[in-house]
Parts: structure tokens; C-alpha cells; sequence
């Protein structure tokens, strides 16, 4: 019989790590470079025992993985109509030079095991002809090119899996015919327990996979996950402080204890945009040695102090925690940032010491998070980068756009010291454009990354939208900051009070959050966050959502705005709101609003705070110099190409919010981090 892969029900605890596992060894030992192409060979599922709602919160939670059986009469071999699929080295395998991707074997897999994908590959030569696209079906291969055997089952953190393989099967027969003699209990045909006094026979495949008794992570003593405290609420309502108190040695240790370290590489791990190696520096930090731990999470995160604060972990690294199906997810998070911050309260700095300068110098337009991930990239391999930006401070929306509730500003003044002394230069208050030219740029620098980010708000087409009393949301943050930073105000970004005003946000992301938790804490009357959906479907983090809420903020769901009121003067009186309805979901899974006829009502209001997402502001020197945008107004700058994230202009690369449109501030610098690897192999620098 050919051997397959089997899992343990009752050990399996459902973290992934044989997908990541089974994904990066059909990707060279690394993550791929898009989410699409996360395709493990094999599938975990989750449920819940004991209740008819597969998603209530109680009943018992199992999980388990599912794998191609490499049937003897194998259906998908005997259907494939190229004969690209065949029985090799006792397994079923995919030639793929024989597959024309028509998913015949799809249809024919009675587990559901088949997948047929299709990848862009990037080519070793940087030339952009020779990048290609790659249709091929997928299966469970057994990791036959790998010499220690299957990926998952070497990674599988409670031995859940086995190669089962005739002398297995046999011996597991054995078994239960002396257990039935003996009335003893049958146990389960397939367990990767090694039962008393019996050895198992493995197949030469399987001879070097370990073979040790399960380990259920799970029912070990358990403490359930711990929330940063946060100043009093009486406080927040009235001061910019970070409402945020940071972790204590002992609450670290308390959550670092938590940790399952699920595998070499895990599924939080994964679900970072920066890959951060999340359970290894959590168990350096566990082990008290944080100046190894600040090493580590630098080695693929470039403001991992500020990413511990503002990123939605609720969406990401915490969402994919094991624990989050049990007592809640290990506080990822907070453990970052405390990483970060301990380690520069006791003198660490990022070790420099073995790089060698090269001579060359990168002009980086915009000090945002893809601007810094490129320069921290640029400066480690001995590329000076030299960052332009319009603002005084660096940081961009993180420290103009984000309040100071959320990321206090010293922290990154802290970060510009940093980058300064590892060798980064600074050009604030510098306008493009008004203040250099592209032109020197270009003729300075050996090659230029684009890092500026999306400032543009979006409009509905609201009637009555420009009247007084109507704010974008991004003037009024920025604003905002600088009256709070000392800044004199702009006619772009004026300072305006909301105090004793009924406000009414339109926009259920984070920067909506960000506006109706400032208008709080300037004093308003009364501050309405309407969204044109139900809360499930809000795009904003939770854990915003919640704190806004605390602070007093009034949410009304499924309306959607029709105009905007005004008096005779032209001043804001109210919005006219219909009600609506979730109908079917879009192309990304989101259901859609649909009026309810009669509905309409009017929500008396003072001002008006538009909080709809933002686009690329123009910047017509970009033309000039033959760099290609998109219909919206963003930088053409491919992911896959001869160099990724170089634009039509050969010297000029971009990566961040212009490229891919408004995102998450850990994509920005994971983008800037690639791109700076680009720049780095076009200067022939790696």
C-alpha cells in the first residue's frame, strides 16, 4: 500500500503549523510573497462538540487535518487527461510539466485533496521578461524531495500526525485483536502514541519522522489572557495621554507563559505582514533576555515599538493565535511593544557594527512607515538613505494622522534619533517639488523610493458636502496633532474645536474611531459614529470600537447618508439618514447595504466629520519623470517583476499606501522593506 498522513483528533489542537509548515517547503524554506499564495496541501479544520452552533462559545473545540490518501487506484491519476499525475516512489505525485491545469483531478479526489493554483514566478535573473505564470495542480507530495521526511509531521507541536504505512496498519490490527481478548480498551486506530512494548515498523520514507507519545498543549494548567489596564476613564475623556498602560515584568511573564511556540514557523506568525518571528521572541522576553528579543523582532520589523501600540493584533497575529479559540490569545501586542521599550530603557541599539558602507545613496520621498522600513533596510546593508518629508517631525499619519491617544509623539522623536544615529539623514519641512526638484534628485541619488502615502479624503457626493461645518477627517487629525505638538495651524489643517458640539462621524474604520474619540475629548455635546452597515461588518478594530464606546461615544448602525441640512447661512444643521438593510456580499465577502424605502430621518448635528478612506494626492511631478498610475491615482510599481516595486522609471521604486491604496501601517513597512531589497540588488549591492 503507499503511505499517507493521518491526524489525531483528540491531539490535534488546530494551530496550522503543518499548513505553514507544508507552505514554506514548497516555497524554498520561506513564506510566500502574496496571500494568495498560502496554499497548504493539506486543511485544518475547526469545530465545536456538543452544540448545534458550530460557532456558539461552548462545546468542546476540535480540530483536526485532512490529507490526500494516495489511494492505490488513485482517482485523480486515472482521470488526469495528460497523464500528469502518477504513481511514484510508492505515493501518488504531480509532474508538473505534464499539467495543463484543467482541474479534471479536482472533480475525482474523493477527500477534496486536489487544488489547482496559479503562481507568478519571480525570476532569479531580475529581468522582468523572464517572470512567468505557473498553472499546476497540488497535492500532498509526502515531502518526497525532502530528505527528513514530511514538513507538517516534523513541525506538529503535539505529534498529532503519522505516516501510516502497511507494517503500521498491521501492527494497529495486532493491537486491537489483543485488546478485544484481553477486554481491554480498543483506544483509536490511528494515534502517533507508541503503545507498551510495541515498536512501530516504519516504511524506508517515514524512518527518520520521531515517534513519541502526543502532547495535548491545551490541557496543561491554563491562565486565561490578560488585558492592558488603562487610565482611569474620568482621565481619558479629557487628556491625549495613551490610555494604554504598559505591561509589568510579572504580566509579560504571566503572558509570555502562554505562548504554545506552535512551531519553527507558525500561523501568527504567517498572518504578520512583517513575519515577525512572534513565539521565539516571546520566549526570549519569557527568559528575561530582552536585549536578544529587541534583536530579533528588529530583524524583520522596523518600529516594532510602534506596531505593539497601533496595530489591529485583534485582525492579525492575535486572530490567528491558538489560544484564541480557548481563553483568549497570548497579548502579542503588548509584549512587542514592552520588547522594544525595555530595551532601549537599558541602552540596546541596533547592532550596526558589521555593516560595511557602500558608497551608494537612496533619496527616500516621505518619512512614513514605507519610507522608514526602506531606509532601516537601506542603511543595514550600507546604503545611506537620505528621507525627504514635508511635515517637521518624521512618521507621517503615524504621528500627524494617529492621535496621540493611541501613539504618543516622544516615541517617535525617540525612532528619528535611532535611525539618525544608524546612519539615516533627515530633510524635513522639505516639499517636493517646492523646495528640490525631482530633477536632483534623480541626478544625485543612485536610485529614489517613494514612500509618500495616501492623504486624499474620499467624498460620497453628498449634497451640501463642502458647506461650514463639514471636515474631512484627515485635516482634522493632523490639525489636531499639531495644536497639541506646539505647530502653528495651516489653512490645509486648521485646528478645529469641537467643544460642546453635536458631531456626527460618517465611517466605521479606525480613522472614524480616531475622529470620534478626539471629538470626546475636545468636549463635545454629543458624538454619533453612523455606519451604513451593522457593527459586524464594520472595518475598524474591535478593540477601538470598545474604547470609543467606554469614552461615550453613540453608534448607529445600517444608516446611510442622502444630504447633508443646512440653515440659511450655509451652517451645518443635521444629515438626512435612510435606513438599511444587509443584502448579498461583495466580491470580498462583505454584504452590501440596501436602502429601506420610507425610512428617512434626520440626525440633528453641528459638524460633520467624513471618515470614508483616502486616495493618492496628485503629485504632477511624477508624470514628468514617465512614472505610470493607475485609474485611482496610484503608483504602477509591480510585486512581481525583474525588481519589485520598481515603477516604468528604472531608477525610481515605490511601495506602501501609493502602490497598493490605504492599508495598514505594518504593510506599509513590510512594502518599504521589500522595496529596499529591490533597490539593493539593482545597485548591486546583494
Amino acid at each position: 500500500m503507499n503511505p499517507f498522513i493521518v491526524a489525531d483528533a483528540e491531539s490535534c489542537i488546530g494551530c496550522r503549523s503543518c499548513e505553514v509548515a507544508c507552505v514554506v517547503a514548497h516555497h524554498e524554506g520561506k513564506f510566500p510573497d502574496k496571500p494568495e499564495y498560502f496554499t497548504p496541501r493539506l486543511k485544518v479544520f475547526k469545530g465545536r462538540q456538543g452544540f448545534n452552533d458550530p460557532h456558539g462559545a461552548n462545546g468542546t473545540l476540535s480540530a483536526t487535518a485532512v490529507f490526500c490518501h494516495h489511494c492505490e487506484d488513485a482517482p485523480c491519476a486515472s482521470t488526469c487527461p495528460n497523464g500528469a499525475i502518477v504513481e511514484m516512489n510508492n505515493s501518488i505525485q504531480v509532474i508538473q510539466e505534464k499539467c495543463i491545469g484543467c482541474k479534471t483531478c479536482m472533480i475525482a479526489c474523493p477527500f477534496g485533496m486536489m487544488t489547482v493554483v496559479t503562481e507568478t514566478v519571480q525570476p532569479a535573473s531580475h529581468r522582468l521578461a523572464d517572470a512567468y505564470q505557473r498553472t499546476e495542480a497540488q497535492k500532498c507530495d509526502l515531502c518526497i524531495d525532502q530528505l527528513d521526511g514530511p514538513a507538517c509531521i516534523k513541525t506538529c507541536p503535539t505529534q498529532a500526525l503519522t505516516l501510516v504505512d502497511q507494517h503500521y496498519l498491521l501492527n494497529q490490527q495486532r493491537l486491537k485483536r489483543q485488546r478485544t481478548a484481553l477486554n481491554e480498551h480498543n483506544g483509536r486506530l490511528f494515534s502517533s502514541a507508541t503503545s507498551a512494548g510495541v515498536t512501530h515498523s516504519f516504511s524506508p520514507l517515514s524512518k527518520n519522522i520521531r515517534d513519541a507519545a502526543p502532547v495535548n498543549l491545551l490541557q496543561r494548567p491554563r491562565t486565561p489572557r490578560r488585558e492592558p489596564k488603562k487610565i482611569p476613564l474620568a482621565e481619558r475623556k479629557s487628556s491625549f495621554a495613551e490610555i494604554y498602560l504598559p505591561f509589568t515584568d510579572g504580566q509579560i511573564n504571566e503572558q509570555a507563559e502562554r505562548c504554545l511556540n506552535c512551531g519553527d514557523k507558525t500561523i501568527c506568525q504567517w498572518s504578520c505582514p512583517l513575519h515577525n518571528a512572534i513565539p521565539k521572541w516571546i520566549a526570549l522576553a519569557h527568559q528575561g533576555r530582552i536585549h536578544e528579543a529587541a534583536e530579533l523582532s528588529h530583524q524583520t520589523s522596523s518600529l516594532p515599538e510602534i506596531c505593539g501600540r497601533v496595530c489591529p493584533q485583534d485582525r492579525l497575529c492575535e486572530q490567528a493565535c491558538t489560544l484564541n479559540d480557548h481563553d483568549g490569545a497570548v497579548t502579542i501586542g503588548q509584549i512587542e511593544r514592552h520588547i522594544t521599550e525595555t530595551a532601549l530603557a537599558t541602552g540596546w541599539r541596533p547592532d550596526m557594527s558589521q555593516v560595511k558602507p557602500t558608497g551608494k545613496r537612496v533619496a527616500i520621498i516621505g518619512a512614513g512607515p514605507a519610507g522608514l522600513g526602506c531606509a532601516d533596510i537601506l542603511v543595514r546593508n550600507g546604503i545611506t538613505p537620505v528621507v525627504f518629508d514635508r511635515y517637521p517631525e518624521i512618521g507621517g499619519l503615524l504621528t500627524f494622522g494617529i492621535p496621540a491617544f493611541k501613539l504618543e509623539k516622544g516615541v517617535m522623536s525617540r525612532r528619528r534619533e535611532i535611525f539618525s544615529e544608524m546612519g539615516v539623514e533627515f530633510c524635513l519641512n522639505t516639499e517636493i517639488g517646492r523646495d528640490i526638484t525631482m530633477e536632483s534628485l534623480l541626478s544625485d541619488y543612485d536610485a529614489l523610493f517613494l514612500g509618500v502615502g495616501t492623504y486624499r479624503s474620499m467624498r460620497s457626493g453628498l449634497e451640501n458636502e463642502d458647506a461650514s461645518g463639514v471636515y474631512d477627517a484627515l485635516p482634522f487629525l493632523i490639525g489636531n496633532t499639531q495644536h497639541l505638538m506646539g505647530y502653528t495651524a495651516s489653512s490645509a489643517h486648521p485646528y478645529v474645536s469641537m467643544e460642546n458640539q453635536r458631531v456626527v462621524v460618517l465611517g466605521g474604520g479606525d480613522t472614524a474611531m480616531d475622529c470620534v474619540r478626539t471629538s470626546l475629548r475636545h468636549g463635545a455635546a454629543n458624538v454619533i459614529c453612523a455606519y451604513r452597515r451593522d457593527e459586524k461588518n464594520m472595518p475598524g478594530s474591535k478593540r477601538e470600537v470598545k474604547n470609543a464606546r467606554e469614552e461615550g461615544a453613540e453608534f448607529m448602525f445600517n444608516l446611510q447618508p442622502q444630504r447633508i441640512e443646512v440653515d440659511e447661512q450655509g451652517q451645518v444643521t443635521g444629515i438626512k439618514m435612510v435606513r438599511t438593510e444587509m443584502g448579498q456580499a461583495d466580491a470580498k465577502g462583505r454584504r452590501q447595504a440596501q436602502p429601506i424605502a420610507g425610512s428617512e430621518h434626520i440626525i440633528p448635528a453641528d459638524a460633520v466629520i467624513m471618515a470614508f478612506g483616502f486616495s493618492p494626492h496628485r503629485m504632477s511631478w511624477l508624470a514628468e519623470h514617465n512614472v505610470v498610475l493607475d485609474k485611482q491615482g496610484r503608483v504602477v510599481a509591480p510585486t512581481i517583476s525583474g525588481y519589485p516595486y520598481q515603477t516604468s522609471n528604472p531608477k525610481i521604486f515605490a511601495g506602501g499606501d501609493i502602490v497598493r491604496g490605504a492599508d495598514l501601517i505594518v504593510t506599509a513597512i513590510a512594502e518599504g522593506r521589500k522595496a529596499a531589497e529591490s533597490i539593493a540588488y539593482y545597485l548591486h549591492v546583494l
